[in-house]
């Protein structure tokens, strides 16, 4: 058995190589310690219950085919978020642009629309998945009264200490909570470490509602939420120069919204053992030793096994990598977070939106597939960004003259290759048909060369 032992998600960085002192990233040890105590056997439940949802009984199929008709149906759940931007001066105080964009960077991003998903490496790009999770700004706030989903409140603290957790508490210099039960809560505010030379990125705690848990312990609904460091929301924020540019794509809060769902960090959180003997209890997420430390080294591989040995996936949103290759949570990271929706969220006034599309007429899925040539090394690749497609689709194959070079080749993963090394340079019309009834679907020109 692996064990994991984590309790207060944080995501840190340290400005050493700034010439400020190192100091410890994250200090979740001292709460680990102060938690277990005050809660015995804390550790243990969590890993139970957690190892429990993951084997239960899957979360419904999202999509399923309606009997004599050509539609399918999408499900989508739709969350109220409501931000309270805690400022002590004018520039912590960040403009709605920012909010609306980080909304934007979550939406694409839980939904598989962000726009790299290119950059997944083919060996993970079919475990990458969509959640159909769509978050909003709240519309309506505890009382009842129209809002626009933002509090704005002057502080006169001029940083928040992740430990006691006083951003979430108006007595403490913070704000309270809107109900947990009915919205999702992000907290703004500075979480540096006064005169340490450290900065909290964010933090977030699982879902509360596990076996053996007190009611009265850590995850009462009054921490219920996200809190997140005001230098990092939203995509290019300008406040994040420095050693804070490569966390300034608004993936703080994909990862730290992972964690609200129940997510773990892909490495598994080693404390008192070696990175490689522990695990996030996820098939899908390959062993690795420790956190990628803020850069996107794709040569990574820090736990080797035995068999099917794969590289660290440092384009997971659960890693600490550079946002610019982050790009992709996995399809048993999604049965976690559509898990704790169903079962440990369950109370949040979640919308949930069928979507119905004909996919006999529909041509716009087809769009989504793209059609390129790599003359550098040689080959032209398929790619299936959308996963409904996988086993719906044939290639077809000819050269200018009209001539086959083949036909009927299944396409069957998210990033087919084919070799382009006996090819004679010119140019050659790639044709998709649908598998069953052979009408084609969409037809692309490739010039193929040597150089």
């Amino acid at each position: 058995m692996r064990y994991f032992y984590l309790i207060l998600f944080t995501l840190t960085l340290n400005f050493a190589q700034a010439q400020i002192p190192a100091i410890d990233r994250c200090g979740y040890d001292q709460v680990l310690e102060n938690l277990e105590k005050q809660y015995p056997g804390f550790r243990s439940a969590y890993d139970k219950a957690y190892i429990q949802s993951i084997n239960g009984p899957r979360v419904l199929p999202r999509k399923l085919k309606i009997k004599d008709t050509t539609y399918f149906l999408d499900t989508i759940y739709t969350i109220p978020v409501v931000f309270h931007i805690l400022y002590n001066n004018a520039n912590e105080n960040i403009q709605d642009s920012l909010i609306f964009n980080q909304l934007e960077v979550l939406n694409q991003d839980f939904s598989r629309l962000n726009p790299d998903t290119g950059n997944t490496r083919s060996i993970f790009k079919s475990r990458a998945g969509s959640t159909r999770f769509k978050f909003e700004l709240a519309t309506t706030d505890p009382s009842g009264n129209p809002t626009s989903g933002i509090v704005r409140k002057s502080t006169t603290l001029t940083n928040f200490n992740t430990s006691n957790d006083n951003i979430k508490f108006t007595a403490q210099g913070g704000d309270n909570v809107w109900n947990a039960t009915k919205y999702l809560n992000v907290w703004v505010g500075d979480l540096q470490v006064p005169n340490q030379g450290s900065i909290v990125l964010g933090y977030a705690y699982p879902p509360y509602g596990h076996p053996f848990w007190p009611n009265s312990s850590w995850v009462a609904n009054s921490n219920q939420g996200v809190v997140l460091h005001y230098q990092v929301v939203g995509r290019n924020n300008p406040r994040a120069t420095g050693a804070l540019a490569t966390s300034k794509k608004g993936r703080v809060a994909t990862h730290e919204f992972g964690h609200f769902f129940g997510l773990r960090h892909i490495w598994g959180d080693p404390i008192f053992t070696s990175g490689c003997s522990v695990d996030d209890y996820l098939y899908d997420t390959p062993n690795q030793g420790s956190r990628s430390n803020f850069i996107c080294n794709f040569g990574a591989n820090t736990c080797f096994d035995a068999k099917d040995d794969l590289p660290d996936m440092v384009e997971n949103y659960m890693d600490y990598s550079s946002e610019t290759c982050q790009n992709m949570f996995t399809r048993q990271q999604i049965q976690v977070m559509r898990s704790a929706i169903k079962d440990y969220r369950s109370s949040l006034p979640i919308k949930v939106e069928i979507v119905q599309r004909m996919r006999i007429f529909d041509t716009f899925v087809y769009n989504e597939v793209k059609i390129f040539a790599r003359n550098t090394n040689q080959t032209a690749v398929v790619e299936l960004t959308n996963e409904e497609l996988l086993n719906t689709l044939t290639l077809d194959v000819y050269d200018a003259a009209g001539r086959a070079i083949f036909q009927n080749m299944p396409l069957k993963r998210n990033e087919e290759i084919i070799s382009t090394i006996r090819f004679a340079p010119g140019v050659y019309v790639f044709q998709l048909r649908r598998a069953d009834t052979k009408k084609p679907v969409k037809t692309e020109k490739l010039y193929i060369n040597k150089s």
